[in-house]
């Protein structure tokens, strides 16, 4: 079937996600479920009750079933299969034989387990695959290949390096969304602003995604006057806090809780990084890494993973392993000072993001289900 053909059949999609908030996965979920209706589909959205983020935005149906996170990981882990228990049930009300369950991430799998139930299509839609302990990690990969009959991956690394054996798999990069673009191709790429070489980390409030280091980076650098450090973390005010109770945060660093205003951040960067830990979550995509190229910002990201189909060393910016602290230091005081460098990684990041266009992504997405 041709992607205009695709057009005239309408399918009834309920589509599951665990927590809202304004990190990629929901992001990619909200534009998933516009292209669908963009078809005419009929979409309705079951998300847990915890948290705020992009897809209170969304115009769809939305049902909410119970979870909410604790300080312990434990009381939190029991929570999350609770959600699981309401969210099984939920769905088992609303699915029916012919409509289509898409689970976003692993996690929702009550969503998936009700789909199979009921007779629905179940399809996943993975953007990471790092989940701990490993006991349920295994747990949700059993669950997919019992009840999927198709799995979407954000890269080739994770499609790769993760595949579920027995469910058809296809690869679908993540696209910007068009108000996105609009913005980012306004948006002039300046090796200073206001005098200051400003550096960006966009990411969760997590010790694997390279919080530590990004402030271990900001303190060696003090001494350089004219750098400044921004770190926006997807969690509240009052968790943000919590976690740097304990830390030195040095005056050249700015901390800030989750937004849905990471324009500002971006129109007022001179390089990105993303720092996670490979040896504990290897970024499968790099949705920030991408808004940022689509700025024209040159960005320093993992030399593994999602990234590197995105970020090519020297052309786009640069691969650094987060442990190699000094190659870190060295490259960021580089490029503080080099303005014609930056400028020519600029130019072809821009030029590389503009590859991953949101009618590329719709065009994708909406093929994924023509032969469901």
């Amino acid at each position: 079937m041709s992607f205009e053909q695709s057009r005239s059949v309408v399918k009834t999609f309920h589509c599951a996600h665990l927590l809202n908030d304004y990190s990629g996965s929901p992001r990619m979920l909200g534009q998933t479920i516009m292209a669908l209706q963009s078809h005419d589909n009929e979409c309705s959205l079951y998300v847990g009750s915890s948290g705020q983020g992009v897809l209170d935005e969304l115009d769809v149906p939305t049902y909410k079933y119970a979870y909410r996170r604790f300080g312990n990981r434990w009381l939190t882990l029991l929570a999350y299969f609770w959600s699981q228990v309401a969210l099984f049930f939920l769905l088992c009300r609303r699915a029916r034989p012919g409509s289509i369950v898409l689970v976003n991430t692993m996690l929702p799998f009550g969503a998936a387990l009700a789909g199979k139930l009921r007779g629905a299509t179940v399809v996943y839609h993975l953007h990471e695959t790092s989940i701990n302990p490993a006991v349920l990690k295994a747990f949700l990969r059993w669950v997919i290949g019992r009840c999927a009959s198709k799995v979407v991956y954000v890269s080739k690394y994770l499609q790769q390096h993760d595949v579920i054996a027995g469910v058809p798999a296809i690869t679908v990069y993540n696209g910007l969304a068009d108000s996105f673009q609009r913005q980012a191709a306004s948006s002039v790429y300046q090796h200073r602003h206001q005098g200051q070489f400003g550096v960006l980390m966009l990411t969760s409030l997590k010790a694997y995604k390279g919080v530590n280091e990004f402030v271990a980076l900001a303190s060696a650098m003090a001494d350089h006057t004219q750098v400044k450090f921004t770190l926006v973390l997807s969690a509240s005010q009052d968790e943000v806090d919590d976690y740097f109770k304990s830390v030195t945060v040095p005056e050249n660093l700015a901390l800030h809780p989750a937004t849905s205003d990471v324009v500002r951040f971006y129109s007022n960067a001179s390089l990105v990084l993303n720092l996670s830990r490979v040896e504990s979550c290897v970024e499968t995509f790099g949705l920030t890494i991408l808004e940022a190229m689509a700025f024209g910002i040159p960005t320093i990201v993992p030399p593994v993973g999602g990234p590197v189909e995105l970020v090519s060393d020297g052309v786009e910016g640069y691969q650094i392993d987060s442990k190699n602290h000094e190659q870190l230091v060295r490259t960021v005081a580089r490029l503080s000072q080099d303005p014609q460098v930056c400028q020519a990684l600029s130019e072809r990041a821009r030029r590389k993001a503009s590859e991953f266009s949101t009618a590329n992504f719709q065009k994708n997405i909406v093929m994924v289900f023509d032969d469901l």
